[in-house]
């Protein structure tokens, strides 16, 4: 169970970012909190941010944070003030967030193929102050 104090330490997420998918294609992301118990994210193919591709939505439900993207669930199993953890429910992978520094945040994906785990890290680095 979470709190909207714990909640609000996703902020950490908050501004814009760019980074590179595991193809090599340049990417650009906005997360903003539009409501006390909401954070938004959209994905943008290009740096004037004018049209987002993709989006996803982290909500505090009843004391659970609960992300979905498309027809995807997790819920939060940790956060702190520099990172949270989520866990599938209706999703083919796990993945965490983790801030490096003021300007750098860490994005992991780990998911099981054939019973071998896999893990991707995306860096994304902040395009704004903050």
């Amino acid at each position: 169970m979470f709190s909207l104090d714990e909640f609000a330490q996703l902020q950490f997420l908050e501004g814009r970012w760019k980074g590179s998918s595991p193809d090599g294609k340049e990417f650009f992301e906005e997360y903003d909190r539009p409501a006390a118990a909401v954070f938004q994210s959209r994905r943008f193919p290009n740096r004037d941010f004018s049209e987002h591709t993709d989006g996803a939505t982290i909500s505090l439900e009843d004391g659970e944070v609960v992300s979905r993207w498309g027809k995807y669930t997790w819920k939060a199993s940790a956060i702190g003030a520099d990172s949270a953890s989520f866990e599938p429910v209706s999703a083919p992978s796990q993945f965490s967030w983790r801030r490096v520094d003021a300007a750098t945040l860490e994005a992991q994906q780990r998911w099981t193929v054939d019973g071998k785990e896999q893990e991707y890290t995306m860096r994304l680095t902040r395009l704004d102050p903050g």
